[in-house]
């Protein structure tokens, strides 16, 4: 009797696994028809990430025939928005636009309520170099200029980053060591903000910006590896004396953990569609100054790279001991 319950049971049991697996096919060829597909973007609008969401939603609702919207859920270095897209639904209407704060939480955060490692990862379609930027009335002109300035002024000078173990807040960690120097942290919610408090005299400098930003603000140079396409004479931190500082912001989509691949496959399609339509490339040139990559990571790729850079954050973590305890 027992033997005959456990076949019944493992009989029900495959079925039911047979079932899901045949029914994913007919979820791809029906999606998306439910409802709005939504990218949630971790930071407030206006900054890169909403810019790139927006027009990518724009050209994605063309091709999908459904509804494309975004929703800023900013606030704790993107962890709120990670967190509500790890526990949404895994059926293609949550999309995560994800910024390298994906690999820099779990660097500084053990008790986060989701795992980057289990997120669908889809497409990075991004890579941008970013700015470091003064305000209008910081008596500097160039990257060392401003190292001297800080060490001239001890406690007095003033940075801003989109929060604590955002890609700024570390990036700038690295500045600091590698040129002996010390600012003070002033956190905000979105990238906008800092902005905003740049050319108001609120803080002296952002080491992480990036087009689109208000007119007035100085730029000094690149953080990125490589100069930037929109200041091509101006230094990158390397080129000015600042060693083994200097990082890229890359931006992309993931969604929920357990997606079924169809519909994964059919998002990276349709992604990666938008990414080479010359309408949306000159959009995206007009809107920020960046054009999308032309070999996107994907998939297990993409996830690949997002680990390596925890370990690298991770480091830099603990050599600063910086630990966020929320």
């Amino acid at each position: 009797m027992r033997t005959q319950t456990l076949r019944t049971l493992t009989g029900v049991g495959a079925l039911l696994i047979g079932t899901t697996l045949a029914a994913f096919p007919v979820m791809a060829q029906e999606y998306p028809t439910k409802q709005p597909i939504k990218i949630v973007v971790p930071f407030n609008a206006g900054g890169l990430a909403d810019v790139l969401a927006r027009v990518t939603a724009e050209f994605l609702q063309r091709r999908m025939g459904q509804a494309v919207v975004v929703e800023n859920k900013p606030g704790a270095g993107s962890a709120i928005a990670q967190d509500y897209v790890a526990k949404s639904p895994p059926d293609g209407y949550t999309l995560f636009m994800a910024t390298p704060e994906v690999g820099t939480l779990p660097a500084v955060r053990s008790n986060l309520p989701f795992k980057s490692e289990d997120f669908t990862y889809l497409i990075r379609g991004f890579t941008v170099q970013p700015l470091f930027m003064v305000g209008p009335k910081v008596p500097v002109s160039s990257i060392p200029e401003l190292v001297a300035y800080i060490k001239a002024n001890p406690g007095k000078v003033r940075y801003g980053t989109p929060g604590v173990a955002s890609i700024a807040h570390l990036s700038t960690v690295m500045f600091e060591a590698a040129a002996g120097v010390k600012g003070t942290h002033v956190t905000y919610t979105g990238i906008v903000p800092v902005y905003q408090d740049l050319l108001a005299g609120n803080i002296e400098f952002l080491a992480g910006g990036s087009a689109p930003f208000p007119e007035g603000i100085k730029v000094l140079g690149s953080v990125g590896t490589k100069r930037s396409p929109i200041y091509p004479n101006l230094p990158t931190l390397e080129e000015s004396g600042i060693r083994s500082a200097g990082w890229d912001i890359w931006f992309g989509f993931l969604a929920p953990p357990n997606l079924p691949k169809p519909i994964a496959d059919r998002l990276i399609a349709e992604i990666s569609a938008v990414l080479k339509d010359p309408e949306a490339i000159a959009k995206f040139q007009a809107a920020t100054k960046s054009a999308p990559e032309a070999n996107p990571l994907t998939g297990d790729a993409f996830k690949k790279q997002v680990g390596d850079e925890i370990k690298v954050w991770k480091a830099v973590a603990e050599r600063e001991k910086i630990v966020v305890q929320q």
